[in-house]
């Protein structure tokens, strides 16, 4: 399209002596250079306004402000003043009295008035040297008040341009005489009604069009042509046509085949790309009350909305920083301020094209996406949330003094090198550091960007401070990644090219650290302020950022009993160190004395447990009574073994020992008696775990099954251990093993009834809100969520001092109440008979809805080693599941509702370290599964792993260690969700969803440690060769994991002063597995803590000849119990989330 004429609307009227031909686009950058360096020292004295009053009105009402002047000639209704910042805000105070629209123009300086006057020598004098040429198209100058003059684009004219009034209104009238399309260039038509106004004034007659090229939160493509074709068709071109006669046109020879295309409809409406340095996409008010507004975008690999890329070892992500501005552009186009409780949740991959939404109310704003291959299945991951503040937009933001800061030269880091030594690769945006200043709590920094901000912009500030804000504790290697915000404060954009950083740590600990942050224009107060910028702490061994599953149904597993087929090789080829043939054996428990006895005739002879090599626990199988409930037989029981398990480990290498324990009738759970020893299954698994050495199997005989006629079955597996559980029935013995979920689903999916209510226990954790969301989504109008602390009343929603965690979930419960959801969020403990009967009976007098289903979430963890575990701490995490599905399960017997879920744990089938009770607490669950689906209810046990992030699995990073040493990895809550649907559609009564493949036998099975291949032959080396291979391997294996160089590592030296913590424990324990070939303690470097001790254990473990020496003892002794007490103390914590 060639123009006739163009006009330049202040600085534009250099991109119109470009296109006009006068100045070359290299010049025209020189031009807008010098003027924009020129004026920068002037930032933040000035600013201009937008009034709606005429010249006349306007220059009547800056009579008595002698230092403002009226800066541009919009249009008959718009006039622009410029001048001081306070004068400037004073007027805009002034006209709105009047009912008139003002408003701030975002720039900081004062163009256009005699603030220029100083900066017009300087002007001329760097552009002395431009040679302009005579321009091909007409130019309607705006500098002068004759509009007819014909400038001279050289440094006189832009000098003149940069003081004088832009006659903006008088060349569109001058235009308008003799041309009728007006076409703005802009990323936004912010003209276009100023021309039209303008054109109806000056009464040419004359039909007109004002239209712009592009639109925000539109598609570019589509606006642009749009617009264009708007254009074209107002005023058609004149085609000449030829008279008669035309010549004629040869025919196609067409040939007629039928074609049938096929085309899938798609079920949603497409998304507009997002807006540079956001996700925000097209914009859609919903009529809801209160207001509900949405932007959803296609975010595509190959069209970002920003420069760079940024990349985490090899994964292609959107950063933080963009995620965090994508959360402030949209609270201020809603007109608000600030932003609290902000949280990253997950991280958006930008490995496939994604669909991404963010929605608001009045109280807060959600990022959310989905690949856009699987839209239609609405698996929707939440990656951010905060709530929205009533602070107003460009309001005054709290003075932290930052203005005052200083920036001073000093070593300045390479922040790009920092970063890349942890995986992470490339940058977003362009900036640089230019100044760093540490002090003694964090830093100042200089930060300098290629040039200015586009306006509203911020999006390259706060990717610096986002990453600078990870270098304020320079004494931790680790890499920190933001985890939220508590407060946020946005005012106007930062328009300098140049700006300060202030950052202060407010708090430190193991997890990661807190920063202050404030970022201002240089020497000006602060334009955004972040209070409580959280990161959180990943470890080297974290691994690497792995995007959701495409099918989470691979997750789904059931547990399938198959023959044993090992024991022949167990016996035949038993680990080190363990023991081989009949030995001693000591019977506790239930029943003991016929046991004995036939033991004894097999070649066991009977021993006290302090001299028996096989100690043989026997569950009792006896119901509960009222003198002792299931919880205190669980409590009871698990102190007993716990008992026995810290003699054995204390004994250590003087003694060869293997624990056995029995049970009756778990595997089928049809009996209370059965039900009540279910627990063993799961704390069995970890002992498992924690001490290898010492353990020899957990048996299930049928229930009621006599002892004695068993002791043939015994006498053959005591000499063949197992980590998993062996079930022996009918003369075969039974082993785990994962098994895939498929064939043909035997039930619909899930949808609740609108007329009936669903209870979730554990509801106000962070895992029951999902669950309650998840419920909402399949049709639920009622819901019970029940927590032990209370929420407040309702009247207090809104104050400012409710806690992060508080309001998180006042949110979250409003959010169902904004989808027309009915919530009854209720204090109770599960667990007390009484508090869920009261409630039941309040409910049917209310007249309220029928509960016809459950999902029992209620859990709380406390870890610790068996060998540490106290009754007090096995009721406090048992009571909750236990008690809490026994109460449960009598108040909703099978038949009375729809379905009955146990959120349960895989802690007790792969045995986590230091969940002995957590673990003991789901394996009751898994059982009480099985016994209601015999009852024929829809009932399932979930066996989940870590939820990433949520629940008790947010710090658990002992669990996290614990997954990868077997090969697995924690699952997103999509990931969990889709596992849960699929799984509800077959028959099963325990779900286990896991990473890992069904063919593999469950973890802890017989021959699970076989894939540990000795560095060596052990067996085949001398002692004291042994001895010094170990000794060389493990100082290079924990020299590594401490980052020290080998020789500076003393095999005398305790761990603990080294900096040993819980989780360099278990990788060390990994490696030291694959080194030594057998499977190793989880206690291994706290029973043993230094490099010479552990050599000297392994050694006699490996090579059973090399006795313990006298000194290793007792260095032990002496040491021992502290570096327990140091070391695990870092591991133990106690969370309640779940029943919050």
């Amino acid at each position: 399209m060639q123009p006739d004429a163009v006009i330049g609307h202040s600085m534009g009227e250099v991109a119109a002596a470009v296109v006009a031909g006068a100045l070359t686009p290299a010049e025209g950058l020189r031009v807008t250079a010098t003027r924009s360096r020129l004026m920068a020292p002037l930032s933040g004295q000035g600013g201009m306004a937008l009034l709606e009053l005429d010249a006349t009105e306007t220059k009547a009402l800056i009579t008595d402000y002698p230092q403002v002047t009226l800066g541009i000639y919009n249009s008959p209704r718009q006039t622009v003043i410029a001048g001081p910042t306070g004068q400037i805000d004073d007027l805009i105070t002034r006209v709105r009295a009047r009912d008139r629209f003002a408003s701030r123009v975002n720039i900081e300086v004062a163009p256009h008035n005699p603030a220029m006057d100083a900066l017009q020598p300087r002007m001329r004098s760097e552009l002395a040297d431009l040679s302009p040429r005579t321009p091909t198209i007409p130019v309607i100058s705006t500098t002068y008040e004759d509009v007819d003059t014909c400038p001279v684009f050289d440094a006189e004219h832009w000098a003149t341009n940069m003081r004088n009034p832009v006659h903006f209104q008088q060349a569109i009238a001058r235009a308008g005489g003799n041309h009728h399309a007006f076409i703005e260039i802009s990323a936004h038509p912010l003209l276009t009604q100023a021309v039209m106004d303008t054109l109806r004034s000056a009464q040419h007659g004359t039909r007109y069009t004002s239209i712009g090229t592009l639109q925000r939160d539109s598609d570019d493509t589509i606006t642009f042509r749009t617009n264009l074709n708007t254009v074209h068709t107002d005023h058609p071109p004149h085609t000449p046509h030829p008279p008669e006669p035309h010549p004629p046109i040869p025919t196609t020879p067409w040939q007629h085949h039928r074609h049938w295309i096929t085309t899938k409809r798609s079920g949603h409406v497409a998304a507009a790309a997002p807006a540079a340095g956001t996700l925000l996409g097209q914009h859609t008010s919903v009529l809801s009350s209160p207001p509900s507004h949405l932007w959803q975008a296609r975010l595509a690999p190959d069209a970002m909305p920003y420069r760079g890329r940024y990349r985490f070892h090899g994964v292609e992500l959107v950063p933080a920083s963009v995620v965090l501005h994508t959360m402030v552009s949209a609270a201020t186009e809603l007109g608000y301020g600030a932003l609290t409780d902000i949280r990253f949740e997950q991280p958006v991959f930008a490995d496939q094209p994604r669909l991404i939404q963010v929605v608001a109310d009045n109280l807060s704003i959600s990022l959310a996406s989905v690949p856009a291959a699987e839209a239609s299945s609405n698996r929707w991951t939440r990656h951010a949330t905060a709530r929205l503040s009533s602070s107003p937009a460009g309001s005054a933001l709290p003075d932290n003094g930052y203005h005052r800061q200083s920036v001073h030269g000093d070593e300045i880091p390479d922040v790009a090198a920092l970063f890349a030594v942890h995986g992470v690769d490339g940058l977003p945006f362009t900036w640089s550091v230019d100044s760093w200043a540490p002090r003694d709590t964090g830093l100042v920094v200089g930060v300098e960007l290629p040039e200015a901000l586009p306006e509203g912009s911020i999006a390259p500030l706060l990717d610096a401070a986002v990453h600078v804000g990870a270098l304020a504790d320079d004494t931790d290697p680790r890499l920190y990644v933001p985890a939220g915000i508590e407060q946020m404060w946005f005012g106007d954009a930062v328009a300098a090219p140049r700006a300060s950083l202030i950052l202060d740590r407010t708090a430190r600990d193991s997890d990661g650290i807190t920063v202050d942050v404030a970022i201002a224009a240089r020497g000006g107060a602060a334009a955004v302020s972040m209070r409580a910028l959280r990161y959180r702490a990943l470890d080297f061994g974290d691994g690497q950022p792995v995007a959701e599953s495409s099918d989470a149904r691979s997750f789904v597993h059931t547990i399938d009993w198959q023959p044993r087929v090992d024991v022949v090789d167990a016996q035949a080829h038993p680990a080190p160190g363990r023991l081989t043939g009949p030995q001693p054996v000591a019977v506790i428990g239930d029943d003991g004395a016929p046991l004995r006895a036939h033991l004894e005739n097999a070649g066991y002879p009977p021993a006290a447990v302090s001299d028996a090599g096989y100690l043989l626990y026997v569950a009792d199988s006896q119901p509960a009574t009222a003198e002792e409930t299931d919880v205190d037989f669980c409590v009871r029981v698990t102190a007993e073994i716990g008992s026995l398990v810290r003699t054995l480990a204390a004994e250590g290498a003087e003694r060869s020992a293997a624990l056995w324990i029995v049970t009756r009738g778990v595997h089928e759970s049809v009996t209370p008696s059965a039900l009540r020893q279910s627990f063993l299954w799961g704390l069995a698994g970890v002992i498992a775990a924690e001490h290898p050495e010492l353990w020899g199997g957990l048996v299930d005989l049928p229930a009621g099954a006599d002892l004695a006629e068993s002791a043939p079955i015994l006498a053959e597996l005591l000499v063949a251990p197992s980590k998993s559980i062996l079930v022996a029935r009918d003369g075969v013995v039974l082993t785990p093993a994962l098994a895939p979920v498929r064939g043909t689903p035997v039930r619909q999916p899930l949808q609740c009834r609108p007329d009936a209510a669903y209870l979730i226990t554990g509801g106000m954790g962070a895992l029951g809100l999902l669950m309650a969301d998840w419920l909402a989504d399949r049709g639920a109008r009622r819901l019970v969520l029940t927590g032990r602390t209370p929420l407040p009343p309702r009247r207090d929603w809104e104050l400012d001092t409710l806690d992060g965690e508080l309001r998180k979930k006042i949110g979250a419960i409003r959010a169902l109440e904004m989808r027309g959801v009915t919530v009854e969020a209720v204090a109770v403990d599960v667990g007390c008979r009484e508090d869920v009967q009261a409630l039941l009976t309040k409910r049917d007098r209310d007249g309220a809805a029928p509960i016809r289903g459950i999902i029992h979430a209620a859990g709380v963890t406390n870890d610790q080693l068996v060998t540490q575990l106290t009754e007090d701490a096995v009721r406090q995490v048992v009571w909750p599941k236990v008690a809490g599905s026994q109460v449960l399960n009598e108040a909703f017997p099978a038949g009375s509702v729809d379905f009955f879920f146990l959120t349960a744990s895989a802690a007790g089938i792969f045995g986590i370290p230091g969940q002995g009770s957590y673990a003991a607490a789901n394996a009751y669950l898994d059982a009480l599964a099985r016994a209601r689906r015999q009852q024929g209810c829809h009932t399932m046990s979930l066996d989940w792993v870590a939820w990433r992030g949520l629940g008790f699995a947010a710090d658990a990073q002992i669990v996290s260690e614990e997954l990868k040493r077997m090969g697995s990895r924690d699952i997103t809550a999509p990931e969990a969700f889709t596992a849960w649907e699929y799984a509800d559609g077959y028959d099963v009564a325990q779900a286990v969803v896991v990473p890992v493949p069904s063919t593999a036998a469950v973890p802890g099975a017989v021959g699970a440690a076989a894939h540990l291949k000795p560095a060596q032959d052990w067996s085949q080396m001398p002692a004291t060769a042994v001895r010094t291979e170990l000794e060389k391997g493990l100082r290079r294996i924990i020299a590594a994991e401490l980052r020290l160089p080998e020789t500076d590592l003393d095999t005398d030296r305790p761990f603990a002063e080294l900096g040993l913590n819980s989780l360099m424990a278990m990788a060390i324990r990994r490696e030291a597995e694959q080194f030594v070939g057998i499977e190793l303690s989880a206690t291994m470097l706290f029973n043993h803590p230094t490099v010479a001790t552990l050599a000297r254990y392994l050694t006699n473990r490996v090579a059973p000849q090399q006795d313990s020496s006298a000194d290793e003892m007792a260095a032990l002794s002496a040491s021992a119990g502290s570096v327990l007490d140091s070391l695990f103390d870092r591991i133990e914590s106690t969370s309640a989330e779940g029943e919050r």
